[in-house]
This record gives structure tokens, sequence and C-alpha cells, in this order.
């Protein structure tokens, strides 16, 4: 049994970030643009505890949370 249409979106989604990064350092090194790289937001500073969130609630990305590879068994 093979990966899953799920894990392999997952591993395409993975890789096109990867190409769209390699391919802005590789614009940037090309141009000579020194200037640093953005830094992430700051996180921000957690709330107060509050009930725990409902599996819908928790679903920020559109292919939902990782999960384990499961090889043939």
């Amino acid at each position: 049994m093979g990966p899953t249409e799920k894990s392999f979106n997952q591993v395409k989604a993975i890789l096109g970030k990867l190409d769209r990064s390699i391919d802005e350092v590789r614009a940037r090194r090309q141009t000579g643009d020194t200037r640093p790289f953005p830094a992430p937001a700051a996180a921000p500073a957690p709330a107060a505890p509050t009930a725990r969130p409902s599996e819908n609630q928790r679903a920020n990305s559109p292919y939902g949370r990782a999960t384990p590879l499961s090889y043939g068994s």
C-alpha cells in the first residue's frame, strides 16, 4: 500500500515552499541584494488559560495536523 493522497499533498506543499525559498535566495544573490531577510513576527504573549479549543478550531493549515507516515504493514 502506497502513501495516501493526503500525505502526497502535504509533501508536495512542503517542497513547493522550499522551492520558493531557494528561488528567492538565488535571485537575491544574483542581484547583489544584501539586505537581511525579514525576521519572523514575534510570537504573541500567551493569554490566560482558556477552555481547550475544539478539533475544528485547531485546523489552521489546509492540510490539518501532521500525522506519521505509515509504511505497509
